[in-house]
């Protein structure tokens, strides 16, 4: 009797063993399952990031793509109204020069006239004259046209080059202004900053490029979007190389 009651006893304390078991391992597996949903849930979304930010990169190089194609043609375009405007200058010069002569001409033409007052003159060279100075005159006109409208179109050429290139100073930027650099384009001398508009960048602020407290350039915004800029690297402050990672000071 003793005995059964003992193995009764063994058997209840490990059903009560195994319980207690149980429980453990149940909370083990359930607090393995919440860090998994959490590290799951995190890596989706750093994920998602991401491919936000690639995105963002990716258009942020389209637009410069299409910035620098722009620049190149406004430049094309600005070197051959330059180019037509000498042309234009030199036939304008030698046409005030025909005129110039033409009228020396006609003023010594008019002395002889008046020299030669009782000397009756045939009216055809008196009318050659005339229509030579008239053609003289027409075609002064025509160029300085010509010249009216050139200038107009290098005042827009130049309008859009100073708006793509810029071609004053430095803009002041908010004080304490820090960034990181996204991405860097060595072919190009770019970079892509982590700083936009919402965090006070604005074009041609220039911007320390600092790596561990060591200067390694200086760089100028030539783009600004909601919160990611464009900036050219400074030949002249360069003192190594750019790197992703490194960090933009004002």
């Amino acid at each position: 009797m003793l005995l059964r009651i003992c193995l009764i006893i063994a058997i209840v304390a490990g059903l009560a063993a195994g319980a207690v078991s149980f429980v453990k391992v149940q909370d083990i597996i359930v607090t393995t399952r919440a860090a998994r949903d959490d590290w799951n849930n995190k890596y989706t979304a750093e994920n998602k990031t991401r491919l936000t930010a690639e995105a963002n990169l990716k258009k942020t190089k389209a637009e410069l793509d299409t910035t620098k194609k722009d620049l190149a043609q406004t430049k094309t375009e600005l070197d051959g109204a330059n180019a037509k405007a000498a042309e234009l200058d030199k036939r304008n010069t030698q046409l005030t020069a025909d005129l110039e002569k033409t009228r020396a001409d006609r003023d010594t033409a008019q002395q002889k006239l008046e020299q030669w007052a009782q000397i009756p003159l045939e009216p055809g060279q008196i009318k050659g004259l005339i229509e030579e100075l008239d053609k003289t005159k027409k075609a002064r006109d025509a160029v300085s046209k010509e010249n009216k409208l050139l200038l107009a179109s290098y005042n827009d050429l130049d309008k859009r080059w100073k708006q793509l290139f810029g071609s004053s100073g430095p803009v002041p930027l908010p004080t304490g202004l820090r960034g990181k650099i996204l991405a860097v384009d060595p072919k190009y001398d770019f970079v892509v900053l982590d700083i936009g508009d919402e965090q006070g960048a604005k074009e041609r602020g220039e911007m320390m490029v600092n790596r561990g407290g060591r200067l390694i350039g200086k760089v100028r915004i030539s783009s600004v979007q909601k919160d990611r800029s464009v900036a050219n690297i400074l030949p002249d402050w360069k003192r190594g190389e750019v790197m992703e990672g490194d960090e933009v000071l004002y």
